[in-house]
């Protein structure tokens, strides 16, 4: 189980912060790019077979390089919509009304032992002085 970055605390570990996230997907995106506008410098005017061969193939790279940040952000998206916001919003509702009424159950419980305490006090003061007539 991974634990959360000190600078990540009260979020969960495999969520990115959103600079970082966007931060990396245009850095993937501009890879992306640049394999897809590459071109070999030819000595004449043609190309030959085998680098036509590996422009296609870094164009279709980065084509499935797009194809998969796309899905990324989307499955990214979809896990903040589905599990990180109800969890967030069960904390503050459910977690943080839980401490409230421990809080107040608290406090009525320190009221009630001091009453008790101070009638169990008067109750054998009562007694003692009873006993001395």
């Amino acid at each position: 189980m991974c634990l959360p970055a000190p600078c990540c605390r009260g979020t969960f570990p495999f969520v990115l912060p959103a600079p970082a996230l966007t931060d990396l997907s245009a850095a993937k995106r501009k890879f992306a790019d640049s394999l897809n506008e590459f071109k070999f410098r030819c000595i004449g005017d043609a190309e030959t077979d085998d680098e036509i061969c590996i422009a296609k193939s870094l164009q279709e790279f980065a084509t499935v390089l797009r194809n998969l940040e796309d899905e990324r952000m989307r499955m990214i998206e979809n896990a903040s919509e589905v599990l990180i916001t109800p969890l967030e919003k069960f904390r503050k509702e459910q977690i943080g009304a839980a401490k409230d009424a421990k809080k107040k159950y608290d406090k009525e419980t320190e009221k009630y032992c001091g009453v008790l305490e101070k009638h169990l006090n008067l109750s054998s003061k009562k007694k003692e002085s009873q006993l001395q007539e």
